[in-house]
This record gives structure tokens, C-alpha cells and sequence, in this order.
């Protein structure tokens, strides 16, 4: 009787310690669930702010020559899209530029947006950025595609 006893304080031990081993690798992986989600989300919201971008903002020379004097933009970078003739050959060409751009340069963009009558854009991009709490990141960071 002794030793069924002694057997039966082990399975009890083993079963508590299979059981904690579940309970972190089921944690781990809501951690990784969750992750990948926000990554996810990340990813969404930064195609639907290059989309947005690209079917409302004008390039007009002005924001082009904002955006240098501010050096948000190269010398080069200005060039190749004063050298576009197609409106939209020069949004896919400038969003793709803001793609590698920092958060400060991205908020500049906002900024001069704004300061060249496209007020409401920036607007729109900055509360939704707020809303979901990523104010002052870059969302097209995580932009996946060209504009359709």
C-alpha cells in the first residue's frame, strides 16, 4: 500500500507539471498569435493609408519644391519626379519614396501637405494614425503593393 501511495503522489507531480507545460506553450504561442495579428495589422493599415494617399493627394510643383527645401526630399529625388509626365507616375513615385522615409520626415510630408491646401488629407491620415495609437510612425512602412 505504501508504494501505490508513493505512485500515486507522482502521477499527481507529473500530471501538474504536463499540465504548466501546456499552459506556457499554449501562452507562447497567443504570444506569436498576437504578434503576427499586429504585424497583420500593421501591414493593412499601411496599405490603406498608401491607398488613400494615392487616389487624394496632387503633386503640383509647390509640394515638390516644399518637400526639397525641407530636405524630405533629395536633389534626385526631386528631379525624377519633376521628370514624370503622368500625375500618377509621380504619387506611386513619391509614396514610394515615403516608404523608406523616417517618422519625422513622414510627418513633414504631412505637414506640408497641409501648408499646400491639402489640409483635410493630412487630417485624415493623423486621426487615424491617433486612433489606433500609431501616431508618429510612418504607416507606409508597412504598405504592401502599388497603387490599384
Amino acid at each position: 500500500m505504501c508504494f501505490d501511495a508513493v505512485e500515486r503522489e507522482t502521477d499527481a507531480t507529473d500530471v501538474a507539471v504536463t499540465e504548466t507545460l501546456q499552459v506556457a506553450a499554449a501562452a507562447s504561442q497567443t504570444d506569436e498569435d498576437v504578434s503576427a495579428l499586429e504585424e497583420q495589422y500593421h501591414d493593412s493599415l499601411g496599405t490603406m493609408i498608401y491607398q488613400f494617399l494615392a487616389h487624394t493627394i496632387g503633386i503640383k510643383g509647390t509640394i515638390i519644391d516644399k518637400l526639397s527645401a525641407k530636405n524630405i526630399l533629395s536633389p534626385d529625388e526631386k528631379q525624377k519626379l519633376k521628370k514624370q509626365k503622368k500625375m500618377d507616375a509621380k504619387v506611386e513615385s513619391l509614396l514610394m519614396m515615403l516608404r523608406e522615409m523616417s517618422s519625422d520626415q513622414f510627418e513633414s510630408f504631412l505637414t506640408t501637405l497641409s501648408e499646400t491646401g491639402q489640409q483635410s488629407v493630412a487630417d485624415v491620415v493623423r486621426q487615424a494614425l491617433h486612433t489606433v495609437g500609431l501616431a508618429g510612425n510612418n504607416p507606409l512602412h508597412h504598405a504592401r503593393g502599388k497603387t490599384v
